[in-house]
């Protein structure tokens, strides 16, 4: 078992990392900036860091860049990174919004899945990783990009006659990725020591401790990966079906524990408190349905958004 605070890089490691994922999201640009004019429908780039060696673990940030230089909306784009080695502490993803890919995370590879990547549309793979050893390097060849219909093409490496407002441009996403990733683990103290470890087998335990022992039972036994989100989700839902007002209030406290007790990314805790707002709304205490709504529509997501527009059990407490 871990717990994040186990598994989270000293504070000197993050100012490092954060600095390498600057240079990485800097070269990243660069090179979608340049391969924008090639004629291949999907192309893609992995650019990776100097290897860091802390005193307890060497870091190094990977990124694949991927591309779509055509006219033409590309389909089913699937990356599949790949980790040997190397431990996966951290994924990001820049260039496209949350709930328009899906990704699949084991210890061996990161898997990510695009229904569709608009024309001229790029993004970014960004992971951050701890290595078993100081020198290592990324195989290129190992690394799978594809679309329905196409292969993805290795972009050639950048022409040294570089544009100056390409380089700038890529300059100030690579700070604001920098100011984020740094904000990302000093502003979140509240979350240092919260359990972070397979999904499936944390909720288990908060669904056993509230007595939904059938439901711990199934995701433990459960095949494929999944999110916090989406177990929420179906928490919800089995609550509202039953129609018992104490199922309900068990359903209330089970995912508040969660979000008390799990190291949750935020867009999952934002769907979470959602769902939530959801349960609270067909009791009586509407002033904590609307607290949760409050809380859920605090990071503007289109997704959230969306589905309150949906929902119209909602409609009541907006």
């Amino acid at each position: 078992m871990k717990s994040s605070s186990s598994s989270s890089p000293s504070k000197l490691t993050i100012i490092v990392s954060a600095i390498l994922s600057l240079i990485v999201s800097t070269t990243s640009g660069v090179i979608v900036f340049r391969i924008n004019d090639k004629k291949t429908d999907l192309n893609y780039n992995v650019i990776s860091s100097a290897t860091f060696s802390g005193q307890t673990q060497n870091t190094a940030i990977v990124a694949v860049v991927v591309n779509n230089s055509s006219e033409k909306e590309l389909e089913k784009i699937r990356i599949i990174i790949p980790l040997g080695n190397a431990k996966l502490i951290e994924p990001k993803i820049i260039g496209l919004q949350f709930g328009s890919y899906s990704q699949n995370i084991n210890p061996k590879q990161v898997e990510i899945n695009v229904p569709y990547l608009n024309p001229k549309e790029s993004f970014s793979i960004q992971l951050l990783l701890t290595l078993s050893y100081p020198s290592w390097s990324v195989n290129n060849s190992s690394i799978s990009v594809r679309g329905k219909g196409i292969t993805a093409t290795l972009a050639s490496s950048v022409d040294k006659n570089k544009d100056f407002l390409g380089i700038l441009s890529s300059f100030v996403v690579g700070v604001l990725s920098v100011f984020i990733y740094i904000s990302t683990y000093f502003f979140s103290a509240s979350k240092i020591d919260k359990h972070n470890d397979d999904q499936r087998d944390i909720v288990a335990y908060i669904l056993g401790v509230y007595g939904f022992y059938k439901e711990a039972s199934q995701l433990r036994n459960l095949q494929r990966e999944i999110t916090y989100w989406s177990i929420a989700d179906s928490v919800a839902e089995q609550c509202l079906q039953s129609g018992d007002p104490a199922t309900v209030q068990r359903g209330i406290d089970c995912l508040s524990s969660l979000l008390s007790y799990a190291y949750i990314h935020e867009d999952s805790e934002l769907l979470i408190k959602y769902n939530l707002a959801r349960l609270a709304a067909t009791t009586t205490d509407l002033k904590l349905a609307r607290d949760y709504l409050e809380e859920a529509r605090k990071g503007n997501n289109s997704v959230i958004n969306m589905r309150i527009n949906f929902d119209k059990s909602l409609s009541k407490i907006i």
